[in-house]
C-alpha cells in the first residue's frame, strides 16, 4: 500500500508540475480579464481569448480590448521571478533563484498579433496599442520602450491614452465584426496549440544543431552583459541571440516525466 502510495504521490507531482504552466497561464489571464472587465461598457469592448484566422494561419491573442482610444492588444505572461530582455532580443530570461528559462520575447510575439489584425481589419497600425503584462511576482528588468507592466498597472496605463480613435458606434461595429471572426471550434483550438508546439520544438531542434533559426547561419557562443549566450555568426545583419538556461533540475524532471509515461503504458 505503501508504495501505491507514493507512486500515486509522485504521479500526482509530476503531472501537477507538466500542468502548472497552463494552470498559471489560465489564472494569469482571468486575472487580467476579471480587472479588464471594471472598464466603462460604452467605451471599451472586451474579447478574451480571441483566435482568428489571417493568411491560411491561426493567431491567438489573450485580450483585446476594442476602446474609442484605439484598439489594446494585450499578451499576458503569469511569471515570476527576474526578467530580463530588450526590444531586440529574440528570446527574454525568467531568473528564478538561479534557475534560469528562456521565453519568447513577448514585445516580438505581440507585433505579429497586431500586425496580423492591421491586415485583416485594414486599419493603420497607430490605431493599434500593444501591451505586455506580467504578474505582480515578476521583478522586471528589461531595457524597453514599449508597455510592458504589472498586472495591477493595467488600467492606469489604459487611461492614459485619451486621444479619441473610434466613435461610440464604431467601437460596437468593430467589436460585433471581430466577435464574428473569433474561431471557437474546439478542433481548430487544438490544431493551433499543435502548431505553436511545433514551431517551438523547430526552432529549439536548429539551435541546438547550431543554427541560427531566423537566417540558417551558424551560432556562436558568447559573453553578454548577463551571461553567456548564443549570437548568430551573421551579426549585425541577424541580431538574433538566445541565452543559456540554467538546467538545474530540469534533467531529474525529464527522466522523471519518462519514468511515469512508461508507468501509465
Amino acid at each position: 500500500m505503501e508504495i501505491i502510495l507514493f507512486i500515486l504521490f509522485v504521479v500526482a507531482s509530476v503531472v501537477f508540475r507538466i500542468l502548472q504552466p497552463r494552470i498559471k497561464g489560465y489564472l494569469g489571464e482571468k486575472s487580467v480579464a476579471t480587472i479588464l472587465s471594471l472598464l466603462p461598457s460604452d467605451k471599451y469592448k472586451i474579447i478574451n481569448d480571441l483566435l482568428i484566422e489571417v493568411d491560411g494561419r491561426t493567431i491567438q491573442i489573450d485580450h483585446l480590448v476594442v476602446s474609442i482610444y484605439g484598439i489594446f492588444v494585450i499578451e499576458t505572461k503569469n511569471y515570476k521571478g527576474r526578467i530580463t530582455g530588450s526590444d531586440n532580443s529574440d528570446y527574454w530570461t525568467k531568473n528564478m533563484f538561479g534557475n534560469k528559462y528562456t521565453f519568447y520575447n513577448p514585445i516580438r510575439q505581440n507585433k505579429s498579433h497586431v500586425l496580423a489584425l492591421s491586415k485583416q481589419l485594414g486599419f493603420s497600425l497607430n490605431k493599434f496599442i500593444p501591451i505586455i503584462i506580467f504578474s505582480n511576482g515578476a521583478e522586471l528588468k528589461v531595457n524597453t520602450t514599449h508597455n510592458v507592466i504589472y498586472t495591477t498597472q493595467i488600467n492606469r496605463v489604459m487611461k492614459e491614452y485619451s486621444e479619441i480613435k473610434f466613435s461610440e458606434t464604431d467601437i460596437q461595429k468593430l467589436y460585433d465584426k471581430i466577435s464574428l471572426l473569433n474561431i471557437v471550434s474546439p478542433e481548430v483550438r487544438k490544431q493551433h496549440v499543435l502548431e505553436i508546439q511545433n514551431t517551438i520544438a523547430t526552432k529549439r531542434h536548429l539551435i541546438q544543431q547550431g543554427i541560427c533559426p531566423r537566417c540558417g547561419h551558424s551560432l556562436i557562443l558568447r559573453n553578454g552583459k548577463y551571461g553567456n549566450f548564443y549570437g548568430c555568426s551573421n551579426y549585425p545583419n541577424c541580431k538574433f541571440i538566445k541565452p543559456i538556461e540554467c538546467r538545474n533540475n530540469r534533467f531529474l524532471h525529464k527522466l522523471t516525466k519518462k519514468f511515469i509515461r512508461n508507468l501509465l503504458k
